[in-house]
C-alpha cells in the first residue's frame, strides 16, 4: 500500500477561509518529520507554502537528500506571482492549485499562460486544479490541468488511510 505524507510547511496563510480543513487539526502539535523515508508521495502544504518559496526549496532539497523516489507535489492557492511558481517547477513532480473564490481565476489564468510559454520541462509534472463550487473559470484551463471542480469544504474530514500529516522543523 502506498504511503503518503502531507507535510505542513507553514501555518501562516494569506487567507482566512471559513471552512479551512486545517482548522480541524492541532497544527502546532503535529509530529515533526526529518527523515522523509518510506513515502511514495510528499505533499507540501500549509497554511500557504508560497508565502515562503525559499522554505519550499530547502524542504525539497532535504527530501531529496533522504528520499529520491518520492513524488513531491506542491499544494498552493497563491499563484499571483507566476515566476515564483515557475522557478519551482523543475524541482516538483506535481503542482496542485486551488481556486477558492472568483478572485483566484485571473492569477490562475496568468500562471497557465506562463507555463505554456515556458514550454519544455512541464512534461514530467502532474498539474491539478481544484475549483470550489460557484467559481467560473470559462475556458482558462489548458488541457494539461487535471480538473477537480465543484469541491466544497468538508468539516472534520479525516485523512485518507494511507496518509500521515506531519510538519517540518521550524529550523528548516
Amino acid at each position: 500500500m502506498k504511503k503518503d505524507l502531507r507535510l505542513l510547511l507553514l501555518e501562516r496563510c494569506n487567507r482566512n477561509c471559513e471552512g479551512c480543513c486545517n482548522k480541524d487539526f492541532d497544527l502546532k502539535n503535529l509530529p515533526i518529520e526529518t527523515q522523509f523515508m518510506g513515502y511514495d508521495n510528499i505533499m507540501l502544504t500549509g497554511g500557504e507554502p508560497m508565502l515562503d518559496p525559499f522554505l519550499i526549496v530547502r524542504t525539497i532539497l532535504a527530501i531529496r537528500d533522504h528520499n529520491n523516489k518520492a513524488k513531491i507535489i506542491l499544494y498552493t492557492a497563491k499563484v499571483d506571482k507566476p515566476l515564483q511558481v515557475l522557478s519551482l517547477k523543475r524541482l516538483l513532480d506535481g503542482l496542485t492549485v486551488t481556486l477558492h473564490d472568483q478572485r483566484d481565476v485571473k492569477p490562475f489564468k496568468e500562471l497557465t499562460k506562463a507555463i505554456i510559454h515556458a514550454g519544455n520541462g512541464s512534461n514530467h509534472i502532474s498539474f491539478r486544479v481544484n475549483i470550489f463550487k460557484g467559481i467560473n473559470v470559462r475556458g482558462g484551463i489548458a488541457n494539461f490541468w487535471n480538473v477537480k471542480d465543484n469541491i466544497e469544504w468538508i468539516k472534520n474530514r479525516p485523512l485518507p488511510e494511507n496518509e500521515v500529516f506531519k510538519r517540518v522543523s521550524e529550523d528548516m
